[in-house]
């Protein structure tokens, strides 16, 4: 009897974080080291690396990001529970904090989430292949991630 075939995926986050580590991921999966990328759709290289994306063939997933960066959906015109008054993410630990003390705003949450989702789909023409999170917030508790995540 013939043993089922087993496939080692291999994720390289955080691509479009900036164009150096770009570089670097591209030149993995190129060599076979990496099966797949997950795109920061508000990272300062999110463009270029949809294009290497696209032009190399990549599967590409969602990296959910709630904790760094500025964000792309409507919070970045106001104030939200997510942010710090200077307009950017509250950090790991901040973001953390802030859900373990009830101060995130859940539709925020979404809202955000569904924006980057948007944002993707303009990058790259298309759904992503997965979804995973930025600093494990797809791990966190509370039903943060939208059920599409």
């Amino acid at each position: 009897m013939a043993r089922p075939r087993v496939r080692l995926v291999v994720t390289a986050d955080d691509f479009g974080y900036c164009p150096r580590r770009d570089e670097g991921i591209v030149e993995a999966f190129l060599a076979g080291a990496v099966t797949s990328v997950s795109l920061l759709v508000n990272g300062a290289a999110a463009e270029s690396a949809a294009e290497l994306a696209r032009r190399h063939h990549i599967p590409t997933g969602l990296h959910a990001n709630l904790s760094e960066g500025r964000p792309v959906g409507p919070a970045r015109h106001g104030t939200s529970s997510l942010l710090s008054p200077e307009g950017f993410f509250l950090g790991k630990m901040g973001f953390r904090e802030a859900v373990a003390a009830g101060d995130v705003d859940l539709p925020q949450v979404r809202e955000e989430l569904e924006a980057q989702l948007s944002r993707f789909r303009e990058l790259l023409g298309s759904d992503p292949t997965h979804v995973d999170g930025h600093q494990h917030v797809h791990v966190l508790p509370g039903g943060l991630m939208p059920s599409w995540a």
